[in-house]
This record gives structure tokens, C-alpha cells and sequence, in this order.
């Protein structure tokens, strides 16, 4: 062992790869196992590696014994740089990558504990095994997404990459996607993981985007995936690829809306977080398994580029170069139906539903541009005329003819035109126009729902509907950038909900949306300040989150609501609040805020039995929605839940939802906002076995 020991550390001082012949003359298979546990291990994987396409005699004992020994490596560096010279050799994997996979997970549970920065390494091993095909890989993708909620936090914060490498490999097997995203789910209330967990949950979101095959559903998935990227970005600044994402993003919406400035305003925020990451990454070693992510970026900044010229000259009213106008835009048409924008991403059906549209309809708008098309490809079969991509402009010709919104012997119509009101039979419904809103106004159709936005929208011309959608795009980019990886979700999700309501517009919408976001807030803060910070750590019997003892006297409901008051009224809605208020529905209501004529009404309970969604409602969403029969249909209830928490409690995403009743007899649904704060709460420490 010294003699081969003292070989391989001379050899690499000198920048040379020991020969098969020097290895076996100092009979390395009996000292592999040893070597690979040592810092020498790196440089005898160069040289098995460099033997492997040969295999000489010896060579399969001699890199079995190196792939058991690497099990007892404890240098992180040394594991990661000779599992990295056996992953280049193809001839290695053949013959060893079982092996390999089998050494690296073994015991791997008890490494994450001791030594979680190493574990995290030779998971990633495993995985880089699986994603090449060299193993099955149901084994690695299982251990991959066993995440519990102690997991320490040097592991933790590598994992969202290796489960973004999986969905990457795997996105299109149906058998992992879920599991997968059920994981970057959980990591995504991890403190250190949370950041990344966002953003390769944005990527699965695009990636559904890019497969949807209408309009509206991309659109709703790119939004989302760009509320993602932002947040991401915002808890990380080092995050450059999730800002040149989100740019990516705002730039197709921007392309779909026709909106010059805002595309050039992401085009200038995609090449600044790309001239960004590269000073960051410049002189680093980049891993060929991460470099499809990084080609991912150059492609949308490429996408972006050629969108950008072509909505250009979209935008003008005469085309005055005709062959180079629509070399720009055949391009991005070409693009939209060929770019691969993501890894793994099988077709891209999605992003020609958003950007084919934008172009027809901007061309439809101008009749000039529709005869320079027309013309072109007639002129294009003579003799002489500039080379000209004929195929791709017949394709965008008869896709707008396809669409039924012009044919070759009738004048053009906007294709967000409105049905003349005569036309339309008295006895059918009045549908919202889908294409033209989420063409020109995705934001503000999913802050207000398809149904309440055409209704705005149905008044405003074009340039009206796009003043608007800026507005409320930029108060969306504006609220993502101080937003928490669960708070802005969560809230999100909840507008959302409440967003199905007629009512749920105007001035409700703002004021109620208001209280909402300090209801979450307090159910945050309450979720995780101790005692101590809570300043009651002189009186801990106060503290109605506290741990009952057996005999010891239970917290009240007025508990909870008099701290629930006390953070409204020292907050935004100060001087907006009140409790204990009768006269409210024959009763007596718990804490009531008032905007002038509006009034908001939340019902305070405490439950000991059973504090699941179903339960809550079945015994509390009757009253509190009784509270809003003479004003507006919206309330709040707040549950203090004192039952035992022998696992752990519910995460803040899952103690609060929207409910929905309406009484019998009636028409007009109630909706609630339902939130549990859990008492009888155990401290983490306590958890532990």
C-alpha cells in the first residue's frame, strides 16, 4: 500500500496518469479498496479510467475493489472528484455503475446525520448514475424524495438542484413527476432549500406552459411560473437564473400583449442576469451534467432577441424593408414551434400557442402587413427574388386562416372582436373573450378570474386593456419582490379561490384582500415566534400555543382572539377594528373590521376533539357565515387548535384554505377564510425519540 501510495502522489505531482503496467506491477487490487478511502483516491480513478476501454487483465478486480473501498471515503472532495472521473467513462459505467450506485447509497441514512455535507454528495452520485441510464433508477428517486422535517441543513440546501436534475430526466413519466414535485413542495417551507425549491418548482410550472395546448392554459401556468422565478429571485440575489427566467417569461407576455417597452425591459433584465451569472461562474468548473441548464438560459436570451426584433417591427405601421420584416418575424414564429427551451422539454406546444397567436393577430390588425405576407410568398417563386423562408410564411398564412378570422377573398377582423350583440342568440350565455384577455392581460385575468375580467375588459380597447394589465403586473412583480417562498403562494392561492365569487370585486376586493394578508401574516408570525420573543416568556402560562400538562387549566378562545386583535390593531387596519360586537345577526360578533360601509366579520373557536378542513367547517362554517347576511358575503374564522401534536403540526399552507356554503334555500354562496392556529403545540426538540 505505501509503495502505490507514495507511485500515485508522485505521479500526480508531475501531472501524469500512472499506466496500467505500474499499477499492476504494485498490485493495486489488493490495495484499491484502501486507496479509495484515502485523498489518494481521485488520482487512481484517473488511472482505472484510463485503462477502462481496454480492461486488462486484473483491471474489472482491481475497479470493483476501488468502488467497495469508496463506501469508507470521508473527504467530500475527494468522493465528488472520483466519482466524477468514473461518470466520464462510458466503459466504466458499463462495468462498474451498479456497483457505484449500490456503494454510494449504502448507509447513507446514517451519513446524512453525521456527515450530511458527504451524504449529499454521494446522493448526488447516485443520481448522475441515474440520469445516464446506467441504473434503475425507482431506487434513487425514492431515497431522493424521503424528506423528513429534520433533515439538517447542510443536506437539505442540496437537494432541490438533484430533484430539478430528476424532473429534468423524468418529467414525462408520471410514475416520479408527482412524488417529485411533492418534495420540492416540502422543501419549499425549508429554510435553506426554499430559494431553490421555488425556482425548480417555477421550471416545472414552465414546463407545463410549454406543453399546454391552449391559450388560456398556457398562459395561467407561465404566470405561474413566473410568480415563482420572482419569489426565488427575491429570497436569493445569487439566484441570476431565476431573474433571467422571470425576464424570460415577462418577455413572451410581453410579446403576447404587443407591449414594446415592457419586452425591451426584459430583454435588459435577461442580458444583465446572464452577463451576471457568467462573471460569477467565469474560471469555475462547471459539471457537464449541469451545463444543459446553463444552454437553457442562452436559449431563452436567444428567444428573447428574436422576439424583441420581431415585435419591432410588428409594431410599425408600414413595413418598409417587406424581406427583412419578415425574416424577424418568421423567425420568431419558427422559434415558437422549434426552441427547446428547458431540458427534457418534449415539445413546446405551449409557447406557439402564445407567441403564433400574437404575431397573427398583430399582422390581422394592419392590412398592409397581411398583403406584404401574401405578397411575399408569391414574389418568393420568381427568379431572383431574396431567399425567403416560404414554408414557414405559408404555415403562419394558413394558420390565420385556420383560426376562421380572415380567408383570402374577405377583408380581415380582429380576432379579439366582439360578436355584434344582434347576432348573438338571445338565449345564449355571454362568454368571456379568452383569447383576447389572456393575449393582452394575463396578470389581470388571473388576479381576477376569467369571468371578471372580461367583464372590465369588455369596455377597453386594446391599448386601454394593455395600460391596465401593466398596472396590475407591475403591483403583482412589486408584492413577489418582498414576498416569502410560503407566504406569496399562499396568498396567491387564496385570491385565487375567493376570485371565483362575482362579488369579490371593486372595493371588496381590495379591502378584504387586505385583511386576508394580515391574517396570514399573524397565522406566520404565531406559526413560529417562541415564547420569549413573543414577550411573554414571564408568563408562559399566557401563551395559549403552549404544551398542556395533564390537569393544567386549557387556553380559551378569548385568548386568541384578543391576541388577534391586538396584532389588527397595531398594524395597517388600526383604528379599522373592533370586538365583541352585538347586534351583528342576532349575535355577537368577534372581531369586526369596518372599511366606511364594508364589514368584515371574524368568528373566533377553540377545538379539542378534531381540527381537520372537514371538521372545522362541519362545526364553525354555519356561523361564520351567518355574520354576513346584511353585508358583504366574505368572513373569516380562526380555529385554535388544542389537540394533541404527537407528530408534529400542520404546515401554515395547510391550516388555511377557502371555504364555501350556501344555506339552503338561498342563491348567493358565503366564503370564508379559514384558518387553524395550532396550540397544544409541542417544541421541535420535543419530537425527537
Amino acid at each position: 500500500m505505501t509503495a502505490l501510495a507514495d507511485r500515485l502522489a508522485m505521479t500526480a505531482s508531475n501531472g501524469d496518469v500512472m499506466s496500467w503496467a505500474e499499477l499492476d506491477e504494485l498490485s493495486v487490487a489488493e490495495h484499491a479498496g484502501e486507496v479509495a478511502a484515502s485523498s489518494l483516491a481521485p488520482i487512481l480513478a484517473e488511472a482505472l479510467v484510463a485503462s477502462a476501454d481496454r480492461r486488462p487483465d486484473g483491471w474489472d478486480l482491481a475497479s470493483a475493489g476501488f468502488v467497495a473501498g469508496l463506501v469508507n471515503q470521508t473527504s467530500l472532495l475527494a468522493l465528488v472528484s472520483s466519482v466524477e472521473a468514473l461518470l466520464a467513462s462510458p466503459a466504466t459505467l458499463q462495468t462498474q455503475g451498479k456497483r457505484l450506485h449500490d456503494a454510494l447509497l449504502e448507509g447513507l441514512s446514517s451519513a446524512i446525520r453525521t456527515n450530511p455535507l458527504l451524504a449529499a454528495g454521494r446522493l448526488e452520485g447516485a443520481v448522475r448514475l441515474a440520469v445516464a441510464n446506467a441504473v434503475n433508477p425507482f431506487a434513487v428517486v425514492g431515497i431522493l424524495t424521503s424528506i423528513s422535517d429534520d433533515i439538517p441543513e447542510e443536506y437539505a440546501e442540496r437537494l432541490p438542484r438533484l430533484l430539478g436534475a430528476a424532473m429534468d430526466r423524468w418529467a414525462d413519466n408520471s410514475a416520479f413527476v408527482e412524488t417529485i414535485r411533492e418534495a420540492l413542495d416540502q422543501l419549499r417551507h425549508h429554510e435553506t432549500a426554499a430559494a431553490d425549491a421555488m425556482f425548480e418548482l417555477g421550471c416545472d410550472q414552465l414546463r407545463t406552459a410549454l406543453a399546454a395546448e391552449t391559450l388560456p392554459s398556457a398562459m395561467k401556468s407561465l404566470t405561474t411560473a413566473l410568480g415563482s422565478f420572482t419569489t426565488a429571485d427575491a429570497a436569493d440575489e445569487a439566484r441570476h437564473d431565476a431573474r433571467a427566467y422571470a425576464a424570460a417569461c415577462d418577455a413572451i407576455l410581453a410579446f403576447s400583449a404587443q407591449d414594446a417597452a415592457r419586452m425591451a425591459d426584459a430583454r435588459r433584465r435577461i442580458t444583465e442576469a446572464l452577463q451576471q451569472r457568467d462573471a460569477w461562474l467565469s474560471a469555475m468548473h462547471l459539471p457537464s451534467w449541469l451545463r444543459p441548464r446553463l444552454a437553457a438560459e442562452l436559449a431563452w436570451h436567444r428567444l428573447v432577441l428574436v422576439l424583441e426584433s420581431a415585435g419591432d417591427y410588428l409594431s410599425q405601421p408600414v413595413w418598409f424593408n417587406v424581406w427583412e420584416a419578415l425574416d424577424a418575424v418568421l423567425q420568431a414564429y419558427r422559434q415558437a414551434r422549434t426552441m427547446r427551451p428547458l431540458p427534457s422539454s418534449a415539445n413546446s406546444a405551449g409557447l406557439a400557442a402564445i407567441i403564433e397567436p400574437a404575431i397573427g393577430g398583430a399582422i390581422l390588425q394592419r392590412q398592409s402587413h397581411l398583403a406584404g405576407l401574401s405578397r411575399s410568398i408569391v414574389e418568393a417563386a420568381k427568379p431572383g427574388s431574396p431567399m425567403f423562408d416560404v414554408t414557414t410564411a405559408e404555415k403562419l398564412l394558413a394558420c390565420i386562416e385556420g383560426l376562421g378570422v380572415i380567408s383570402r377573398d374577405r377583408e380581415p377582423r380582429s380576432p379579439s372582436s366582439d360578436i355584434a350583440d344582434g347576432d348573438r342568440g338571445d338565449d345564449e350565455p355571454h362568454r368571456p373573450d379568452t383569447s383576447r384577455l389572456y393575449e393582452l392581460a394575463p396578470a389581470l385575468t388571473r388576479a381576477l378570474g376569467e369571468q371578471q375580467a372580461a367583464v372590465l375588459a369588455e369596455d377597453l380597447d386594446d391599448d386601454k386593456l394593455r395600460t391596465v394589465e401593466g398596472l396590475v403586473h407591475s403591483g403583482e412583480l412589486s408584492r413577489s419582490r418582498t414576498a416569502h417562498p410560503v407566504l406569496d403562494p399562499l396568498l396567491d392561492k387564496v385570491l385565487l379561490d375567493l376570485g371565483q365569487s362575482s362579488a369579490f370585486t371593486g372595493r371588496v376586493r381590495t379591502t378584504f384582500s387586505l385583511l386576508v394578508e394580515q391574517t396570514i401574516l399573524f397565522l406566520f408570525s404565531r406559526a413560529d415566534l417562541t415564547t420569549k420573543t413573543w414577550g411573554l416568556h414571564k408568563e408562559k402560562d399566557k401563551d395559549y400555543r403552549r404544551l398542556l400538562q395533564k390537569g393544567s387549566k386549557k387556553p380559551l378562545e378569548g385568548d386568541l382572539q384578543q391576541d388577534y386583535y391586538q396584532w389588527l390593531a397595531t398594524g395597517q387596519l388600526a383604528g379599522q377594528c373592533a370586538v365583541e360586537i352585538s347586534d351583528i345577526a342576532r349575535g355577537r360578533a368577534d372581531v369586526v373590521i369596518t372599511f366606511g360601509t364594508i364589514r368584515y366579520l371574524t368568528e373566533i373557536k377553540r377545538e379539542l376533539k378534531r381540527a381537520d378542513p372537514v371538521s372545522v367547517e362541519a362545526a364553525y362554517l354555519q356561523q361564520a357565515t351567518e355574520y354576513g347576511n346584511t353585508n358583504v358575503p366574505f368572513g373569516q374564522l380562526l380555529v385554535l387548535d388544542l389537540t394533541p401534536h404527537l407528530d408534529g403540526t400542520p404546515r401554515l399552507d395547510e391550516s388555511v384554505w377557502v371555504a364555501r356554503h350556501k344555506p339552503q334555500g338561498t342563491v348567493t354562496d358565503r366564503w370564508v377564510v379559514a384558518g387553524v392556529v395550532a396550540g397544544n403545540r409541542p417544541t421541535p426538540s420535543g419530537l425527537s425519540v
